[in-house]
């Protein structure tokens, strides 16, 4: 088959495309089993802050910031890293690895801002946010081996990969954060 004729077939009009109908292949159906595979779990996006798996908000605004400019606020304790603008909003900057005591990777860190306006909080993660889906068997009610203010803002966990996930309030975990400094 030539490229011209390929060219043609899939450069239809959309009124002809319309009448035509839609044929459904066998892989395309597979594709369509496997979503919906995947929505009778829960999917969610989730980052790395060291060894403690983090589950994003559903109902809140996530957004990965590559380069935000961070200014420091003088006499603030050190996992405070400063402030950032977005979108015309002062969002502090939270660094857990300090507050934790874990090692910051030495590549690839980046900024997640969570919430919107005033209720926004930031804080850096290990990489690139991770869409993953869990299922009713990967809850489990083992507290994991987590800082204890974690631990107190966790909703649920969830063991998936040999790894744990935990499922939490961040708008309360930044408000005690909030009231240490």
């Amino acid at each position: 088959m030539s490229s011209a004729y390929a060219k043609q077939e899939h450069d239809m009009q959309p009124g002809k495309a319309l009448k035509q109908g839609l044929e459904v292949g066998d892989d395309l159906l597979f594709d369509l089993e496997s979503a919906l595979e995947e929505d009778r779990g829960l999917q969610r996006h989730t980052v790395l802050v060291g060894n403690i798996g983090l589950v994003l908000p559903a109902d809140e605004v996530s957004e990965l910031i590559e380069k935000a400019a961070v200014c420091q606020l003088p006499n603030t304790q050190a996992w405070l890293n400063g402030v950032t603008s977005i979108r015309g909003n002062m969002i502090p900057v939270f660094d857990l690895h300090e507050l934790f005591s874990i090692e910051p990777p030495v590549a690839n860190r980046r900024l997640i801002v969570v919430g919107q306006n005033e209720a926004a909080a930031a804080f850096w993660v290990d990489d690139f946010p991770r869409l993953l889906v869990f299922t009713e068997e990967e809850i489990t009610t083992t507290e994991p081996s987590i800082p204890s203010l974690v631990r107190e803002h966790a909703r649920q966990y969830f063991l998936k990969d040999g790894a744990t996930w935990v499922e939490w309030d961040f708008k309360s975990f930044f408000a005690t954060l909030g009231e240490q400094l």
